[in-house]
C-alpha cells in the first residue's frame, strides 16, 4: 500500500516523520511511503536533502512540487499511487493534508498535540498525545470515536550517546562541567542566538575557568554555518543531538529542542528573546502582514508581547507538565541573570539531578508510533475494496 506522509518543519521531520517512518517500514516493509513536504515560513531550506539522507521513506516531494501537483500538474519522477494507501499529517496545515487524501482517494488521519481541528469530516481519525488534549478537542465538538490517545510521538524520536560515551567521544574531561547550547535549526535563529550565547559564555569564563562548552548543531544546518556566527571562539566543542547527553546542562530556545534535551534527561534552560521580534516569522495572515516595510515591524512587535503575555510556558516539558521543571526567559534578555542562573545550576548537582529525573518523565511513556501504525494498517487492509 501507499503511506503518504505531511509534515513541513525540521521539528517536525526528527520528531514525528522519522519515528513514524521507521515504524511503517518495520510493520510493513513492502509499503512505498512517500513525504510531501507543505508551504512553511519556518523552513529552513534543507528539509529535502534532510529527508532523503536520514528518513525512511522511498519518496520525497518538495513543497514547489507539491504546489504544482495540487494545482492540476504531475508528479516528478512519473510518482503513481495504487488504489490502497493512507494520509497522514504530521504538521502545517490541515488543508494540504486534506487536499492530498481527497485528490488519492485515500482516507486521512491526523496526529495533533494541540489547536483547534479543522476539516473534520474528511479525517477518520485524529491521533493524540493525552488526555489533556483531549479534553482540549472534546470541547469543539469533536465525535468521540475520532479521536484516539496514543501518547506523544515526540518520545519516539530522540536516542542519545551514554553519557560517558560522548564524554569520551568529544574528548570532555568529566571532571569539568559542560554547558551545551542549542542555537536552533534556522539561519536567522542561528545568526540571532550565537552572539547571546557568547556573552552567556563569556560572563561564564569569568567565574567558572574549567567550564567546557559544545554546540549542538542541528540536523539542518553545519558546523561550518554556525561557526560563521561565531566570533569569540568561546566554543569547545561541535557536536549533534545524541551528543548533548555529554552536558550537565544545556542553553536552548524554544520548540522541540527543549523536548529532546527533556528525553534525553538533560537539564535545560530555555531562553526566548523579545527584543527584536522582527526576526520571528509568523503563521498564516500574520506572516505576510509582517513582512509590509515599517508596518510589518510594528505587527510582529506586537503579536509578541501579546503571545508572550498570555502564554504560561514555552518550553514542551513545562507545557506537558503544567508546571516549571526547567527555568525560562522571556522577552528582553539579560545575559548577567541567565549566566547567573547557569552557575548556581551547575555547583548544585542535587538541583540538576532532580531536573533530569523529572524530564525523563515529563513527555510520558514511548509508544505512540506503534499505536498510530497499527491502527492505520489494520483499517486500511480492512477496508472494502
Amino acid at each position: 500500500m501507499d503511506i503518504v506522509l505531511v509534515a513541513n518543519s525540521p521539528g517536525e521531520l526528527t520528531s514525528l516523520v522519522k519515528p513514524i517512518a521507521e515504524k511503517f517500514r518495520s510493520r510493513s516493509p513492502d509499503s512505498r511511503i512517500t513525504l510531501f513536504l507543505t508551504p512553511c515560513q519556518y523552513s529552513s531550506g534543507r528539509e529535502v536533502e534532510f529527508a532523503k539522507k536520514n528518513l525512511q521513506v522511498n519518496e520525497v516531494i518538495s513543497s514547489e512540487e507539491y504546489k504544482k501537483w495540487v494545482l492540476g500538474g504531475t508528479l516528478p519522477r512519473d510518482i503513481k499511487f495504487g488504489a490502497l494507501g493512507a494520509v497522514l499529517f504530521l504538521g502545517g496545515d490541515l488543508l494540504h493534508a486534506t487536499l492530498i487524501a481527497k485528490k488519492l482517494g485515500f482516507p486521512a488521519y491526523a496526529y495533533l498535540a494541540g489547536r483547534h481541528i479543522g476539516w473534520v469530516g474528511f479525517y477518520e481519525k485524529f491521533f493524540i498525545p493525552d488526555h489533556v488534549a483531549y479534553d482540549l478537542f472534546a470541547k469543539q465538538d469533536i465525535p468521540d470515536e475520532k479521536l484516539q490517545i496514543v501518547g506523544d510521538l515526540m518520545v519516539d524520536s530522540v536516542k542519545g550517546l551514554e553519557k560517558a560515551e560522548a564524554r569520551q567521544k568529544w574528548h570532555l574531561d568529566p571532571a569539568r562541567p559542560t554547558l551545551a547550547l542549542m542555537p536552533g535549526s534556522r539561519d536567522w535563529e542561528i545568526k540571532h542566538m550565537l552572539p547571546l550565547y557568547e556573552k552567556i559564555v563569556k560572563l561564564l569564563k569569568g567565574k567558572i575557568k574549567d567550564l567546557q562548552t559544545m554546540v549542538i548543531v542541528a540536523p539542518f544546518t553545519s558546523v561550518t554555518e554556525i561557526e560563521k556566527h561565531a566570533r569569540g571562539h568561546l566554543f569547545d566543542v561541535y557536536a549533534p543531538l545524541e551528543s548533548a547527553t555529554a552536558a550537565d546542562l544545556a542553553l536552548t530556545i524554544p520548540g522541540t529542542n527543549t523536548a529532546h534535551l527533556a528525553l534525553l534527561g538533560v537539564p535545560e534552560v530555555m531562553i526566548f528573546p523579545l527584543d527584536d521580534p522582527k526576526v520571528i516569522p509568523l503563521e498564516g495572515l500574520l506572516h505576510y502582514l509582517g513582512i509590509v516595510p515599517l508596518f510589518g515591524g510594528l505587527v510582529k512587535r506586537a503579536v509578541a508581547y501579546a503571545v508572550n503575555k498570555n502564554t504560561k510556558f514555552f518550553a514542551l516539558p513545562n507545557i506537558k507538565a503544567d508546571r516549571m521543571i526547567i527555568p525560562e526567559f522571556r522577552g528582553r534578555i539579560k545575559p548577567v541573570r541567565v549566566a547567573q542562573l547557569i552557575e548556581g545550576l551547575l555547583r548544585d548537582p542535587d538541583r540538576l539531578y532532580r531536573m533530569s529525573r523529572e524530564l525523563l518523565v515529563s513527555l510520558g511513556a514511548p509508544g505512540a508510533a506503534d499505536h498510530i501504525t497499527e491502527v492505520m494498517l489494520n483499517e486500511a487492509l480492512s477496508a472494502p475494496a
